[in-house]
């Protein structure tokens, strides 16, 4: 086994142990940690040894948060509930808080779907650690980028692709799921890791709850240097309304656009929804909120995983057993 293999190995194995907690609580979590500030503490019923709270950790009846001098804890349940435990406070899953908290009310379906996106993550985020990270340029790599496998909801959505070595040009064709053409363009290659077109104005735009495919044709003077085709569905326009509704409400509940929590209750619950796209600004946002947690990492490789990206969610599970060593 190679030296970076074994490294590679070692980080899935310390990065499965980062998220093992949450796993613990997978089949049926009571609550989920949106939010941590300073010292936070999770005990339970399995355990008396008490463990730091994190991001998406999944909550039991029985187990107990506690909170710090000088920390604070955002804690998001099964009923909607959003409760805030300021410092010197403590609060049993099921039963009554300690000290001062304050709560805030979120739809029910939008636990349904930050917990399926943390509990499904918390099952699979230490295999990832283990693919090798490539350059961009590297041929074996997936070339469409986004949308890519997943939801969206612009009807006219911009297309993104990794640029490819020699190519003079990309044909870009977009599909319904039987294979018809919808429209097609060429557009000349540019420098850079990545490219995007922008949805022409004139094209048709995407049929609401329907799936279409979309393809990037590589080519030179000679012909074809690689191709690659992928899916997308735009959700219909009651789902889009409704997650616009939810997206304003986690906002202002979790404590606005700033808000660790929201950008992770927001990230969680497009994630649930397959709008990998969107949830991957939110969660992009929230490291530059918290640029010493892993949590955003940790939930933007989960992501990647869940359309493909294992370079990428590699890179960002590294990056998360990097920021996990320095806390320590």
């Amino acid at each position: 086994m190679r030296k970076f293999d074994r490294w590679l190995l070692a980080g899935a194995l310390l990065l499965a142990s980062i998220v093992a907690p949450a796993a613990r609580a997978a089949t049926d979590p009571v609550a989920v940690v949106a939010a941590v500030k300073g010292r936070v503490e999770i005990s339970t019923g399995h355990s008396r040894a008490a463990v730091r709270a994190v991001f998406g950790r999944a909550l039991e009846r029985g187990d107990k948060v506690t909170v710090g001098t000088g920390g604070s804890a955002t804690l998001f349940f099964n009923d909607g509930n959003v409760i805030e435990l300021s410092e010197r406070s403590a609060l049993t899953i099921g039963g009554r808080v300690v000290a001062g908290a304050h709560s805030a009310a979120l739809p029910g379906d939008v636990f349904a779907q930050v917990s399926r996106f943390v509990t499904a993550g918390s099952r699979q985020t230490g295999l990832v650690a283990m693919a090798d990270m490539r350059s961009d340029a590297d041929a074996s790599l997936p070339l469409l980028l986004a949308p890519r496998r997943s939801a969206v909801l612009d009807d006219a959505p911009t297309l993104r692709w990794r640029t490819v070595i020699g190519a003079k040009g990309y044909r870009v064709r977009v599909t319904t799921a039987s294979g018809a053409e919808v429209w097609t363009r060429e557009v000349a290659a540019t420098d850079g890791a990545e490219q995007a077109l922008a949805y022409p104005g004139d094209a048709p735009r995407l049929v609401a709850a329907t799936e279409h495919g979309w393809e990037v044709e590589a080519f030179d003077a000679k012909g074809t240097l690689r191709r690659e085709s992928t899916t997308l569905r735009v959700l219909g326009s009651e789902a889009r309304g409704s997650v616009r509704t939810n997206l304003a409400r986690i906002t202002e509940s979790a404590g606005g656009e700033r808000s660790p929590a929201a950008r992770f209750l927001a990230g969680s619950y497009l994630s649930g929804l397959g709008l990998y796209e969107e949830a991957t600004l939110q969660f992009r946002a929230l490291a530059a909120l918290d640029p010493a947690s892993p949590a955003p990492h940790e939930a933007l490789g989960n992501l990647y995983l869940s359309v493909g990206l294992t370079d990428r969610a590699a890179a960002e599970f590294q990056h998360a057993l990097a920021l996990q060593r320095d806390a320590r």
